[in-house]
Parts: structure tokens; sequence; C-alpha cells
């Protein structure tokens, strides 16, 4: 790992940035050792699976539980496009059909 030699000979005082975040605890690895920037493909390869990243932790999207959440939020503290207009009853529809703009939301 290269991420303690961050802090060595002046490094801390410069940008921060770390490439191929392979799950989600590197990524919280990454921000405790004060990574500014990173740059994954792992919030992709979940949504296109039906799985959600939200601040409260995984949602799999296309469990039966979700299809009727009219109303819920995907992530209560997002202000993104799909969680200020979109509820989970509506991606959880979109997976099920199979329709390329559930995956296109969900990332």
């Amino acid at each position: 790992w290269m991420m303690p030699l961050f802090n060595e000979n002046g490094r801390r005082d410069k940008c921060r940035h770390l490439l191929g975040i392979a799950d989600l605890e590197s990524v919280k690895n990454a921000v405790i050792h004060g990574v500014d920037s990173m740059d994954s493909s792992y919030p992709t390869k979940l949504a296109r699976h039906g799985t959600l990243m939200t601040k409260e932790g995984l949602i799999r999207i296309k469990r039966g539980k979700h299809a009727k959440s009219y109303g819920i939020k995907i992530d209560e503290g997002c202000e993104c496009l799909t969680c200020a207009h979109y509820d989970r009853a509506y991606l959880c529809h979109l997976f099920k059909a199979n329709e390329l703009l559930g995956l296109e939301l969900a990332t």
C-alpha cells in the first residue's frame, strides 16, 4: 500500500489522487488516510447488478421489498438528480423490467 507514504517528506500539502479503488473498505481507508480524490469503477459495477451505494449502506434495489416503496428516496441526504426525482419503487421497476434507464440512474 502506498497510502502511508502520503504523509512523508512534505507530501501532505499536495493533492492526493488514488486510482483503482476496488471495494467499499478501500474507499473508507483512502478517506481516512487523507486522499483528496479517487477514481473507481466500483460504484458502477455495483449499480450494474442492482446494488446502490448510500450514506446508510448498500441497497439491493431489485429486492421485492422495494417494489412498493413509493415516495421513499434512495438516499435521504443526497441531492443528486436520481435521489431528487425518483423513488425506490421506480428504480426497482426499471431493474425488474431490464430498462437501461435503471442502469443510468443507478450510477
